[in-house]
């Protein structure tokens, strides 16, 4: 069952993302600029997680935060840039708190926008999401099931020159933990070395756990996670979110990218935004940029250059 959002212009584009370990790739097509668009810029993702929307639009965090507000802000900075990105992922939380039905009803309506402008979106399940609930809600009643990875939302897209490998930590709803599991390692074990050679992101929801201590707040399993990748030299980052904070950071040359929160802060000052990814052209690396919707903007247009590893 897929968790790709296809543009709502191409209404059969679905498969790609699955439940299950027998998704097939996504190949996206190149977006060609405009010849008087001042953006000369390749291809590109945007990157959002920790969106956490209720099925109250009017539900405020915290006396000053509107989740569903900041993702409508998100999304219109998104389609404000001179071109769309070729995808969207949106790195999980998706709901408030346990991932009821009105809360994926509510965010289809925001990433609406996105979608009628040609834009896919994938998704990524967090603690706070309800794989129940999101298939009734997100999925297609008519799309084949394939088997299953301990039936967990895992695929594999191809956008912007790079092959994205989207995992499913969410273990127990509303329990801060993650949890990949070995069959869903194998499978990702798998996915890597069938393409070999392709350069690659791994984005997950869960942060990798720094140490045990860390794992019950993080990934549990991250030291498994982490002897799959390293050795593994065509992934060339690990993008996740679930601290709701703006960081990166370097394990034998594989990028660890935190994703900034769209919905709320744990801790001031953090910025609430996106990112927006795009690739270098000779195949080296990528620039990552910061965009601010809210929170600390002291860091708004950020940019970072991420030198791939082995490149």
């Amino acid at each position: 069952m897929p968790i790709h959002l296809p543009p709502t212009s191409r209404r059969s584009f679905l498969g790609g993302v699955a439940f299950g370990g027998a998704a097939m790739i996504l190949p996206h097509p190149r977006r060609r600029a405009e010849a008087d668009e001042p953006d000369r810029g390749g291809d590109y993702l945007a990157l959002l997680a920790d969106t956490h929307i209720s099925h109250d639009p009017g539900m405020v965090v915290g006396e000053a935060y509107n989740p569903s507000d900041n993702l409508r802000a998100a999304v219109v900075d998104v389609l404000s840039r001179p071109r769309p990105p070729v995808a969207v992922v949106v790195a999980g939380d998706l709901a408030i708190k346990d991932g009821r039905e009105g809360d994926y009803r509510q965010f289809l309506s925001l990433v609406q926008p996105l979608r009628d402008r040609g834009v896919p979106v994938h998704l990524i399940l967090g603690n706070h999401d309800d794989r129940e609930n999101f298939r009734k809600v997100v999925a297609d009643p008519g799309a084949a099931r394939p088997g299953t990875v301990e039936d967990r939302c895992v695929g594999v897209v191809e956008a912007a020159g790079m092959r994205l490998v989207l995992l499913d930590s969410l273990d127990v709803v509303n329990l801060a933990p993650g949890l990949l599991g070995d069959p869903q390692r194998a499978w990702l074990a798998k996915a890597l070395d069938a393409e070999p050679d392709a350069a690659t992101l791994v984005l997950v929801h869960h942060n990798p756990a720094a140490d045990s201590l860390a794992s019950l707040k993080a990934l549990a399993d991250t030291d498994l996670l982490m002897e799959i990748l390293r050795p593994r030299k065509q992934v060339k980052a690990l993008v996740f979110g679930h601290t709701h904070a703006w960081r990166r950071g370097l394990d034998d040359g594989l990028h660890l990218v935190n994703l900034p929160a769209v919905a709320y802060p744990f801790d001031e000052p953090q910025p609430l935004g996106w990112c927006r990814l795009e690739s270098h052209q000779d195949g080296r690396g990528a620039t990552i940029e910061l965009r601010c919707i809210g929170g600390d903007r002291s860091k708004h247009g950020e940019r970072a250059e991420l030198a791939w590893r082995g490149a």
